[in-house]
């Protein structure tokens, strides 16, 4: 082999060498912001509407937040929907907050009552919360990222992996809230 193949080949090697140096460091992390998200502790039992029972059914929950140590929340504002009904229930600036409602007291939300439920023959419906978080540094959040919905009926140890970590008791997008009969093989209904 002669002095300028060997001079071609190190240098053929030095720029593919390089250019892939260079192709390593333009690799650049994506910008995201540290969100903040609202955490429902569910009471045992508590997460469900018995549409046979609407006047006593109630769910309750510890309403909180999660920062990841960037954020504080000065106040969540809780939204109840129906289909495409939506009413405020009101804004929270005390954490944990105890939320707690009937199914009636839901239904009034939207001008029905136990009644008129019974005779429209409805046998499922789900209501959904939602919420907007305004920081301390007054930035408000209402987008949730990949876990957007939670359904605690589907969950009976009121535990899951449906917040943007791994959490006990989990945070929340959208809180979704069955009526319906109860579960008889489930024994956190009765």
């Amino acid at each position: 082999m002669n002095i300028k193949s060997y001079t071609l080949i190190l240098s053929a090697t030095l720029v593919l060498l390089f250019t892939g140096c260079i192709e390593e460091d333009s690799i650049k992390e994506p910008d995201y912001e540290v969100g903040i998200i609202a955490r429902a502790s569910i009471a045992p039992g508590k997460y469900w509407f018995n549409i046979n029972d609407l006047a006593s059914s109630e769910v309750s929950f510890d309403l909180s937040y999660e920062g990841f140590d960037v954020h504080t929340a000065s106040s969540i504002e809780l939204f109840l929907s129906r289909g495409s009904g939506q009413v405020s229930l009101g804004t929270y600036t005390d954490f944990p907050s105890t939320i707690t409602m009937t199914g009636e007291e839901a239904y009034a939300y939207f001008g029905e009552t136990p009644a008129t439920i019974m005779a429209s023959g409805i046998s499922r419906d789900e209501f959904r919360i939602t919420y907007e978080i305004t920081t301390s540094e007054g930035e408000t959040f209402s987008e949730y990222g990949q876990y957007y919905n939670y359904n605690p009926s589907l969950d009976g140890r009121f535990t899951g992996r449906y917040a943007q970590y791994y959490t006990n008791l989990p945070g929340f997008g959208t809180l979704v809230l069955d009526v319906r009969p109860p579960n008889p093989q489930n024994p956190n209904e009765e």
